[in-house]
């Protein structure tokens, strides 16, 4: 039989360890019973592990007395030196007269034992010489000769035929032991992996930087625990012994564990769980649990569980939550400013901007009406910067979002440049668009923050241009395979080097403070427009050299629509005549007043005023107005409540809100109450006519 002694472990085996003595004994027994042959197997070290049908000779007489022992001894000792010594096997006539012959067995090229036959004659015995042995060491005769007359006479051949069953029978001993010895060999690999695995688990978790606990599924109690778990409590593996993990979790917190505990022979794990720990000195942590139940082979498991210290975490999340609550708070109360100023502000301008509106509709005389035109166009400046400060507040707290309307590009780009159209011609400059034939008329998109990018680039081209152009070019391109709007904004001004381009678009940056002081401005109008075409998903990028000009590409990824827009602007309402219509216009504020209803007397409507909510629902109550023209901050009863009473007597009613208050979140609550428009302050007298018209002309 091949083996192979790398898979062997021991240098040194046992034969009682490598075969199976019980039932090798029975063989050998049914083997001496049949042949009447005496067999032995001995280890090396002369114990006799199977003894079958040995002679009386030998076991009453020669084994018991010290003489013929020690002729018994020497014999096994003879017969084993010389297989020792590499013999297949030895014959051997012991000095009490009898032959043994014995057979090695070699496991794994190990000598572990000797199989032995014998106490047999190859002649008669001399009876005569055994007599006279009986008397010189003291055996009783008669027994003695009875005793040797049984034993067996075998001639050469016999014992030849008796030793190749034998030879067999020792390498059959042999393959049983190898096989063994090899079975051996695993377990005591296999025990040693176990071992060294163990070993290693156990350093492992005792080294992890988790708390690691090790309890019993059935009572809960821990068996082990890792330093880092005892340091995270601050105890000892001998004060925790009897105790349960459940020790270790706050009252209010026991039932949330114990519930996952009971599910956990089913589930077999859970994780991750929050829970709250307290230690021995009375401090609570949180930690982060996850268990799992061992797939052991008894029915007492094993659950593991790892314990996170997350307190650090927690403290950081609350710290954040506390921050952002904080910035929350910080953002509402700027958002109220913001709203506030921007009421605080309009107010007055609708003021301004509306008599001066009032002025340009009656002055004919030219030089009046230049003043007047030169004083609403620093209004309408004066406006934009307001609104740039108000939108770059927005566009920070992300409160800037944008409609998807149908507009005309050509309306959009024609009323622009009627904006610049005084301010270029007093400075000589030379404003012309140009919107090419293949450009589609209408589009999907927000046309006030466009007006708004545009308004800001063409208000620059023209600040910084002493004479000479400023050109718009408009036309439709493809844009990463969809249709896309193209604006070039190109001026002859005094243009800008690299490091002025690369500030461009930094809030409250301008090219240098020189500029800012010939040019002024707040520079918040690019940033502004930079944000505002991030927010469309497009770009703008700017070509420039110092006394060369600029010029500004602007592309949006908008789509065409074959949908009607309304108009942005229109003076379709001038001359509007509201004769025998009532007309109910509730503000607070005198000046406002005065130019409302200025704004309304060519039309010879029947004005009704009131001064706050209340007087407003009292007002419609007696007159029962056509339309409601309503300021929503007034004292005693606000302008949104007003409109809910009179919304409540009849639906049917419109009324139009005048706010100051244009901030995105406040447009939505006037819907909600009720009104059916609103109009921000300060107040565009067409736009106010054209309103008025659609409900009432």
């Amino acid at each position: 039989m091949q083996y192979d002694p790398d898979q062997l472990i021991s240098p040194r085996y046992l034969i009682k360890d490598l075969i199976n003595v019980e039932k090798l004994t029975e063989l050998l027994e049914l083997y001496s019973n049949a042949t009447g042959m005496t067999t032995a197997l001995l280890d090396l070290e002369g114990n006799v592990l199977i003894a079958t049908n040995w002679q009386d000779s030998c076991t009453q007489f020669h084994r018991k007395n010290a003489t013929t022992c020690s002729n018994c001894l020497e014999s096994d000792t003879a017969l084993a030196g010389q297989l020792e010594q590499g013999n297949e096997y030895n014959v051997y006539r012991c000095k009490n007269g009898l032959v043994d012959v014995a057979t090695p067995v070699t496991i794994a090229g190990q000598h572990v034992a000797n199989l032995f036959t014998g106490q047999f004659f190859f002649n008669p015995p001399d009876i005569d010489e055994f007599r006279q042995r009986a008397k010189n060491v003291g055996f009783e005769e008669e027994a003695y000769i009875q005793a040797i007359k049984k034993v067996p006479v075998y001639s050469e051949s016999e014992i030849e035929a008796h030793f190749k069953f034998l030879a067999k029978l020792a390498e059959m001993i042999a393959e049983m032991g190898l096989a063994q010895a090899q079975i051996l060999s695993a377990k005591q690999k296999e025990t040693r992996k176990r071992e060294m695995l163990a070993k290693s688990f156990a350093q492992f978790i005792e080294m992890a930087p988790l708390g690691v606990v090790k309890t019993t599924a059935k009572s809960g109690q821990i068996s082990l625990a890792n330093h880092a778990f005892l340091k995270l409590i601050g105890s000892s593996t001998q004060a925790i012994s009897q105790m349960t993990l459940t020790d270790f979790v706050i009252e209010k917190d026991k039932s949330k564990l114990n519930e996952k505990l009971v599910l956990l022979p089913e589930k077999h794990s859970f994780g991750p769980l929050e829970i709250k720990l307290k230690t021995t000195d009375g401090n609570i942590i949180f930690g982060l649990l996850h268990s799992v139940i061992a797939d052991e082979e008894t029915s007492n498991k094993s659950v593991w569980t790892v314990i996170q210290d997350i307190t650090d975490t927690k403290l950081l999340e609350q710290n954040l939550r506390q921050a952002n609550e904080k910035a929350i708070a910080a953002s509402k109360v700027k958002s109220e400013f913001l709203s506030n100023m921007s009421h605080e502000i309009r107010t007055p301008m609708n003021g301004i901007m509306g008599i001066l509106q009032l002025l340009q509709s009656r002055i004919t005389e030219s030089r009046s009406q230049l003043l007047v035109d030169k004083a609403m166009y620093s209004a309408r400046s004066l406006l934009t910067i307001i609104n740039d400060i108000l939108d770059f507040s927005k566009i920070e707290a992300g409160k800037i979002s944008l409609e998807q309307i149908p507009f005309s590009i050509n309306e959009l780009i024609n009323l622009t440049a009627a904006d610049f159209s005084l301010i270029a011609d007093e400075k000589n400059i030379h404003l012309t668009y140009d919107v090419k034939n293949t450009c589609p008329e209408n589009w999907l998109g927000d046309p006030v923050r466009i007006r708004q990018i545009l308004i800001n680039i063409v208000s620059n081209a023209i600040k910084f241009t002493d004479s000479g152009y400023v050109k718009i070019i408009c036309q439709s391109i493809n844009y990463q395979g969809s249709s896309a709007l193209s604006i070039n904004i190109i001026d002859s001004g005094i243009g800008m080097d690299e490091q002025g381009i690369k500030a461009l678009f930094e809030r409250f940056e301008q090219a240098d403070l020189s500029t800012t002081r010939r040019y002024g401005g707040t520079g918040l109008g690019m940033a502004i427009s930079k944000n505002l075409v991030d927010l469309m998903q497009g770009t703008i990028e700017v070509e420039s050299q110092l006394g060369r000009g600029t010029q500004f590409n602007l592309i949006l990824p908008l789509s065409t629509t074959n949908l009607k827009p309304e108009k942005l602007s229109t003076k379709s309402a001038a001359g509007l005549q509201l004769k025998n219509k009532q007309v109910l216009i509730a503000e607070d504020n005198d000046i406002n007043r005065l130019v409302v209803g200025n704004m309304l007397k060519p039309t010879q409507a029947k004005l009704i005023f009131a001064n706050d909510g209340q007087q407003a629902i009292n007002k419609y109550k007696e007159n029962k107005p056509n339309l409601i023209l309503m300021d929503i901050h007034m004292p005693n009863l606000d302008g949104m409540q007003a409109c809910k009473n009179i919304k409540a007597l009849n639906p049917d009613v419109p009324i139009v809100a005048l706010t100051a208050s244009v901030m995105k979140d406040e447009l939505a609550n006037y819907q909600d109450a009720g009104f059916d428009e609103y109009l921000g302050k300060p107040i565009d007298m067409p736009l106010l006519l054209d309103t008025i018209a659609k409900y009432l002309k």
